[in-house]
């Protein structure tokens, strides 16, 4: 066997030549701090059970936590919240909820099912026995339904760890816009009773939001005494105010700041003359600072003499309100609707008598814009649309009401539809006309269909159409817009170039991902997302030879050095949470770990015009050739199966167990196991030189040829 020859001269060698590379990689794989612990309620009582007189079930489940940090002074103690909810993401009540906790926490629930009125179910979580600083995991349950939350227990202010006088907590800014990156840094500051700043004082930083999220790099304060946290506003871009408040001891300092920027990019009563008991529509278009548009936002829509509705908007942020004219023959119908933290108020005529729509103001500006200047097809199951807006101003740049507008299109082979139909929509308060394009089930030329707008002060008769534009007294307006099919492949692939990433600490890799539709076609804004998974990694060490003069690791890297063992992801089902018998070489930790590999998109996130998007990997060098990966790309409306790097079988989880594969009879079972995987790449240039180890010349996992062990 390989293993009989590497002798106790060519051991020493590789010791002196690795010097105290060898000690730090070995240090390394050992311990992995305190146990785990038993989910418990109570010291022993274990995990809570729900009331059998509860009968409703939960789609999923929101935990919210007040703070993300417990001190460990024995008195303190954090409240979860946990709300049931449904598949439409309204609250549910009467849901059995379970609670546990690891690391020898306890938790105490306030009861066993969540309120049968507002869905929500606290529990209070205390330290128990266990003072030390660690991380805890709160498990909540209900049916098949689980979410865990992570919080820190941290030391407690002492004589050796001043309490701060004061606590300052401020924002970088008090309103951001929900464009989605945009963020507010929160930054606290612990001083003395002179106001001279305290390092080392725990602050703890959290938000009231249950869809924003703060990020603390740490919960002690700097040698500026400050403690700095990112909040990012989460999936709900709605208008509302996210409070952040920041703690230390018994002192307690907030701050607000507003989420803006959620408009009604289109709020168009369909017809703008509705006769009294006839039927009427108001088409709603919900969207965010740029435009896009907001999906399940709750909607609430009323009016005198009309019955009240509520909803959500759909997947391109639309809502239609249904409604009959009241008989009020003369009068004016105003229909007011709130969605997202934003008023809109429209106006429908209902003539009879004099009552009419009053001439508007001849435009001394028209413009058509479109949401979109491409659209993809629809099937059956898609409804892809855009919304189309004709906007009027006069000679003072002011917008102008009540102008009539007939909506059209042509080039699209009649296959899509216009939501006004026939009807004319009258321009708002803000001068703004507006419907929307749903494409058909036919793709088109670049620019080949043309969506029209005829547009005059006064009412055009009933037989009028776009196409009589002229002749009807109207004058017309044109954009062009692109319909295109669904792309169909999606691909990955890589050079034989490596790089070191900005710190200079790690590698980085590159693969680049192609996008085509079924003529090859390069497909151009396809949304792409890439995920990594980690099948196992590796034990052993690298040797330097001196005849090829490079560093080598048998087998796959040359004949020197040795592969003593590879072994299977410990993780088997990859939450991340060291399940029973999990952790096979018992470190108190799960190998290879998560954040040994990064995966990110390069610049967009979006294919390019050549349909390409690139991504790459970035990993520590000394975990280079010990961790087995492989890459999973998706690309949004593709028709064929993800694209996997390196070929071969998609990720499949739970994986296999060390146990399973060793009892399985095959030869090589784990490595056969993981032959869909590769090894992280090494940089070539880091192999040559004879007395400067690489990074990875010794494995982190250690060198024995033995999974469950540390060595």
């Amino acid at each position: 066997m390989e293993m009989t020859k590497f002798d106790v001269w060519s051991w020493r060698t590789v010791r002196v030549l690795l010097s105290g590379a060898l000690t730090v990689a070995l240090a390394a794989c050992g311990g992995g701090g305190g146990g785990a612990g038993t989910p418990v309620v109570g010291p022993g009582s274990g995990a809570s059970s729900p009331s059998t007189a509860a009968s409703a079930v939960a789609a999923d489940l929101v935990v919210v936590l007040n703070k993300t940090t417990m001190t460990n002074s024995g008195t303190d103690s954090i409240t979860a919240t946990v709300t049931s909810i449904d598949a439409n993401r309204a609250a549910i009540g009467s849901v059995p909820v379970s609670f546990s906790v690891n690391a020898n926490a306890v938790v105490t629930p306030s009861g066993t099912a969540t309120d049968a009125k507002t869905g929500a179910l606290t529990a209070t979580i205390t330290q128990g026995s266990d003072s030390t600083v660690r991380p805890v995991n709160l498990t909540v349950t209900s049916g098949s339904v689980s979410r865990v939350v992570t919080f820190n227990v941290v030391q407690n202010s002492s004589p050796t760890n001043p309490q701060a006088n004061d606590l300052n907590l401020s924002l970088s800014a008090t309103s951001i816009l929900n464009a989605g990156s945009n963020a507010v840094v929160a930054t606290a500051t612990a001083v003395d009773a002179s106001r001279n700043a305290l390092s080392g004082i725990p602050v703890q930083l959290a938000v009231s939001d249950s869809s924003a999220s703060i990020i603390v790099p740490s919960n002690q304060t700097n040698a500026s005494g400050q403690v700095t946290g990112t909040v990012n506003i989460g999936q709900d871009r709605t208008n509302r105010t996210i409070t952040v408040t920041a703690t230390s001891g018994t002192l307690v300092r907030t701050a607000a700041f507003e989420v803006t920027g959620t408009k009604f990019s289109q709020a168009s009563p369909v017809p703008a003359v509705v006769n009294a008991g006839g039927a009427g529509t108001v088409q709603y278009t919900v969207a965010d600072n740029n435009g896009n548009a907001l999906a399940g936002v709750s909607i609430a829509v009323s009016g005198s003499g009309i019955t009240a509705q509520s909803g959500t908007t759909d997947l391109n942020g639309n809502y239609t309100f249904n409604y009959t004219a009241p008989n009020t023959p003369g009068a004016t119908l105003t229909i007011n609707a709130l969605a997202g933290g934003v008023p809109s108020s429209v106006s429908v005529t209902i003539p009879g008598g004099t009552t009419t729509v009053p001439t508007a103001t001849t435009p001394v500006s028209t413009t058509l814009n479109l949401s979109a200047n491409v659209i993809a097809v629809n099937t059956d199951r898609t409804n892809n649309q855009i919304a189309v807006s004709a906007f009027f101003r006069d000679g003072s740049n002011a917008p102008i009401s009540n102008v009539r507008v007939l909506f059209g299109v042509t080039g699209d082979n009649q296959t899509g539809t216009i939501g006004s139909g026939t009807n004319a929509v009258l321009s708002d308060a803000s001068g703004s006309a507006s419907t929307n394009y749903k494409s058909g089930g036919v793709s088109s030329p670049t620019n080949g269909v043309t969506i029209l707008a005829c547009w005059k002060t006064t009412d055009f008769a009933s037989t009028d159409t776009v196409a009589n534009c002229t002749t009807a007294g109207g004058q017309l307006l044109k954009t062009t817009l692109t319909i295109v099919s669904n792309p169909v492949s999606i691909s990955i692939g890589t050079d034989n170039t490596i790089a070191l990433g900005a710190s200079t600490l790690t590698y980085v890799k590159k693969y680049v991902v192609l996008v085509v539709d079924s003529a090859g076609n390069p497909k151009a804004g396809v949304q792409v997302t890439p995920s990594v998974d980690l099948g196992g990694y590796g034990k052993g060490y690298w040797k330097y030879n001196l005849v090829t003069q490079v560093w080598e690791r048998s087998p796959g890297y040359g004949s020197m050095g040795l592969l003593t063992a590879t072994c299977p992801n410990e993780d088997l089902n990859r939450n991340g949470v060291i399940d029973s018998g999990e952790d096979v070489n018992g470190n108190q930790q799960l190998d290879p770990r998560k954040s040994d590999v990064s995966v990110t998109l390069v610049g967009s996130t979006t294919t390019d015009a050549n349909g390409v998007a690139v991504l790459q990997l970035e990993y520590p060098q000394n975990v280079a050739s010990w961790v087995k990966y492989k890459i999973t790309v998706t690309a949004a409306g593709v028709l064929s199966p993800p694209a996997y790097f390196p070929l071969g079988q998609p990720v499949s989880l739970p994986s296999q167990s060390l146990g399973a594969l060793l009892g399985s009879g095959t030869p090589s079972p784990v490595e056969n196991y993981l032959y869909t995987y590769d090894w992280l790449p090494v940089r070539a240039s880091d192999l040559g030189s004879a007395t400067v180890a690489p990074a990875f010349a010794l494995s982190p996992y250690g060198v024995a040829a033995d999974c469950t062990s540390t060595k």
